[in-house]
């Protein structure tokens, strides 16, 4: 399923193979999640053995998005809301992740301003990055914009900033902007005293790219600023990569989506 997943995640399935993913997941997930059941509230399986949460926080994550998991989002939902409002109980930190998603797919830009915030404003260590992610993954072009627009908060760390903007490159619907908004400020990125961990950062941005075209661009944009410094050899491999993915897209891509459309 992973190795399913990445090309997923790698943009070489339409929307009808996207459905049959779905459906594949629901099948492979569901019995399990009724075998392991589902509560999102803290501490609820603190005296069972660690690796049966563990395959749990797995199916979980699998299950996200899928029609076998409207019942256990609903929990989280609400369990993200109950503990935004101060119950510190309604949600175990082993579900955040999941739980502001959804908070934010429901609540929107509101959502995501409000909850990114409030991570600013905390110093827990769960908490904070956790909320951040979720705001940079949301996948709306909304909040990818406002979030970019922040990025020079004195409240955000270095590696805030970098994990901000690779979240929303990581999300299809937001990633063109990302990389438009990354282009238009690559100089500041780059010449800071950071500048050079953001450098050894950026291919791994790049890398979410698939396309022969993208691979060609990197290249002249990328490759004469990037010449000698720290992350020139990874920006050549991710450069790469994208090449490789692009490849198999305009060979493979239409295959791939119908087999994927066939899973049941």
């Amino acid at each position: 399923p992973d190795a399913l997943g990445a090309l997923v995640d790698r943009g070489l399935v339409d929307p009808a193979g996207h459905q049959g993913w779905l459906r594949f997941r629901s099948r492979l997930y569901g019995p399990l999640l009724d075998k392991y059941g589902f509560d999102p509230r803290a501490g609820a399986y603190a005296n069972e053995p660690p690796e049966l949460s563990q395959r749990r926080a797995q199916t979980v994550g699998k299950l996200i998005g899928t029609p076998r998991a409207r019942k256990m989002e609903r929990q989280l939902e609400k369990a993200a809301a109950a503990y935004l409002d101060g119950d510190q109980t309604a949600l175990d930190p082993a579900w955040f992740e999941q739980a502001f998603d959804l908070h934010i797919a429901l609540g929107g830009a509101v959502a995501a301003k409000d909850l990114v915030e409030r991570a600013l404003e905390s110093e827990d260590p769960v908490f904070r990055p956790a909320a951040i992610e979720a705001a940079a993954t949301s996948g709306r072009e909304e909040v990818a914009r406002w979030l970019l627009s922040e990025l020079n908060d004195d409240r955000l760390r270095a590696n805030e900033r970098r994990g901000l903007l690779q979240g929303v490159m990581s999300r299809s619907s937001t990633r063109d902007y990302g990389y438009l908004w990354l282009m238009e400020n690559l100089e500041e990125f780059t010449e800071t005293q950071s500048g050079i961990f953001f450098a050894s950062r950026l291919p791994a941005m790049l890398s979410y790219f698939c396309s022969v075209e993208r691979a060609d661009h990197f290249a002249q944009a990328l490759r004469p600023r990037f010449a000698g410094k720290a992350g020139g050899l990874e920006l050549e491999r991710a450069i790469e990569r994208v090449r490789n993915c692009g490849v198999l897209d305009d060979r493979k891509g239409a295959e791939i989506s119908a087999g994927f459309a066939r899973l049941r």
